[in-house]
Order: structure tokens, then sequence, then C-alpha cells
């Protein structure tokens, strides 16, 4: 009945195909993009952002990008899927914007 579309995403040089989050998210992931801004903002070229970015906003990227995954791959091991994550995390950021973000004409 409702077409929910699915969007290509390259993490770390492989090919993923997610589907956007459930708005009740996206306020979530809207904090996390504001206190992303304001640090790499700060940081002038620095490479060590995960470690300017506060528990709680690396708490909600990790959510995030679980539950985006956790809707995409429903066969996923959620305990491998968590650990992925983990070592991926500053990687899944332009992900999650791309899939919650863009509009399906950019897809």
């Amino acid at each position: 009945m409702f077409e929910i579309y699915t969007k290509e995403v390259d993490i770390g040089g492989k090919t993923y195909s997610l589907k956007p989050l459930s708005g009740r998210f996206l306020p979530k992931l809207y904090s996390v993009m504001k206190k992303f801004n304001s640090v790499t903002e700060g940081s002038k070229g620095e490479d060590n952002t995960l470690e300017a970015l506060d528990e709680d906003t690396i708490t909600k990227l990790h959510l995030l990008s679980l539950e985006t995954f956790k809707k995409s791959y429903k066969d996923v091991d959620e305990a491998q899927l968590d650990e992925w994550i983990s070592q991926n995390l500053l990687l899944l950021l332009e992900a999650l914007i791309t899939v919650n973000i863009s509009s399906k004409e950019d897809a």
C-alpha cells in the first residue's frame, strides 16, 4: 500500500541498502547532527571528532545506527551488528543523514 524507499549508501567501501527510520527517531537524529556540526566547526581539521562528542550524542548515534540497520537487515544477529556499528560509528552519521533526510528524488 505504502512505498517505503531504500537508499544505497557506501560505508567503508561497501554498499548497504538502508531504509529510513520511523519519524519518532528524527528528533534524536537532528540533535546528533546539531552536536556533530558544532564539534566539527570548532575542531579546525583535527581528527578527534568522536572524542569531542559527549556521551549522550554518541549513545544517540549508536542507537540510531542500530535501529536503521535492524530495520534494513532483519535477519542479522543483533550482537554482531552492535559490534560492527561500534567499529564504524563515525562513518555511519553520513549514511543516517542520507537515508533519513534526503528525499526519494535524491535516491
